[in-house]
């Protein structure tokens, strides 16, 4: 049996003003919180794979908490809401915005993609990161959206039952695969918002 760690760890808090979409946005993280910041370090594993999804708020989070040669997965980005990205909720088109919230895991913004299209694209990411790296402790500092479809993936989850499970910013999420030559990888959550 080989067993693969991945340590999710969400990003800062964004600088960006409140109310905005950031999704895909090259804004930057909020460091401030230098406890923190110190704590979230201090519960990472040594000698571990380091990830990114290469947006400026995690890649800048990663080399606060320790990050060394941090590799960017584009696969690990946050949700891609295309036209809306840096656009307020409170500014969107109503009828635009109604029609997203009416059936918000199947359908996506404007050139963007829906739920089910990011909890499909993380989980082929993690399954073919689990079988490159396997054995090792993974890191990888990424968004609610991502750590919220490693889960599913993880628990075999819904949609919509993925979007209820909440991600505090600076929070660490563990999730296992235990790969085994006859039955394959079998996943386990070990810890939510640690």
């Amino acid at each position: 049996m080989i067993t693969t760690r991945w340590w999710w760890v969400r990003h800062a808090p964004s600088a960006g003003s409140p109310g905005i979409i950031h999704g895909q946005d090259d804004v930057d993280a909020d460091l401030s919180d230098q406890a923190a910041v110190e704590a979230r370090r201090a519960s990472l594993p040594q000698d571990a794979v380091w990830l990114t999804s290469g947006l400026p708020r995690t890649v800048q989070t990663a080399a606060a908490v320790g990050g060394i040669d941090c590799r960017a997965v584009p696969g690990l980005m946050e949700q891609n809401f295309g036209e809306w990205n840096g656009k307020a909720w409170d500014t969107m088109d109503k009828d635009e915005a109604r029609a997203f919230w009416e059936d918000y895991t199947t359908e996506a913004p404007p050139g963007g993609e829906s739920v089910v299209h990011l909890m499909e694209r993380v989980s082929e990411t993690v399954a073919e990161l689990t079988l490159e790296y396997q054995g090792r402790d993974i890191i990888a500092v990424a968004h609610a959206g991502t750590i919220r479809s490693a889960v599913a993936m993880a628990l075999n989850l819904f949609a919509k039952s993925a979007l209820s499970i909440h991600l505090d910013t600076l929070s660490l999420t563990r999730i296992d695969c235990l790969y085994d030559e006859d039955d394959g990888p079998n996943w386990r959550v070990m810890g939510l918002n640690l």
